[in-house]
């Protein structure tokens, strides 16, 4: 399995705007109209696209927090009692996958790329049966809130998405704690995010 970062101008990155256009669609008949600046995808040996998210950081503005009362960083702090800087949080957007299969290994690679980038709490809006799937990998996420429709601009295009009681949820990877989601997976030789990290 083949998995890359598409930013705008990346060859395959109108492929990877499609797959989770048609995901969308056919999985709860919503009409995605906008995209992360960088997108990452997986794809086959044929060169398909499996799965495919988005990511946001702090410069490019989160979605997810349209749905809290407040933001990221005070909404952490709350909860956990540490200090996260918004440039140390990363989140993860638009998952659409063709089936559980390429879901982990992408979602490890895109956590590996958030610590070359200093990020050490990754956030993300989860369906009940993605929360599910990641329960099973043992990750301890935090859920926050739960995504209601009457917060975002447009709702109706979300077609049945907010009947799989999605929720806000965050993970804050520590040296004892990381985020390793695909079995077998080994641990980093390094860790850039975590060398004088939040406190």
């Amino acid at each position: 399995m083949r998995i890359e970062f598409l930013t705008p101008t990346s060859p395959g990155r109108k492929a990877a705007e499609a797959h989770i256009r048609d995901v969308y669609d056919t999985t709860y008949a919503a009409q995605v109209k906008g995209f992360a600046p960088v997108l990452a995808a997986a794809s086959n040996a044929e060169g398909k696209i499996l799965c495919a998210a988005g990511i946001r950081t702090a410069q490019d503005g989160f979605f997810s927090d349209c749905y809290l009362n407040g933001d990221f960083c005070e909404v952490l702090k709350e909860r956990t009692g540490r200090d996260i800087h918004a440039s140390q949080i990363m989140e993860v957007t638009s998952l659409a996958s063709v089936s559980p299969f390429p879901v982990l290994p992408l979602l490890d690679r895109m956590i590996d790329w958030g610590r070359q980038q200093g990020v050490v709490c990754g956030v993300f809006t989860a369906t009940l049966p993605l929360r599910r799937l990641l329960t099973r990998t043992g990750l301890g996420y935090i859920p926050l809130c739960a995504a209601e429709a009457d917060r975002v601009a447009d709702p109706d295009n979300w077609g049945s998405y907010y009947d799989t009681d999605p929720w806000v949820c965050a993970f804050i990877e520590t040296e004892t704690d990381l985020a390793l989601l695909t079995p077998g997976t080994a641990a980093p030789a390094s860790l850039p995010g975590l060398q004088g990290g939040a406190a």
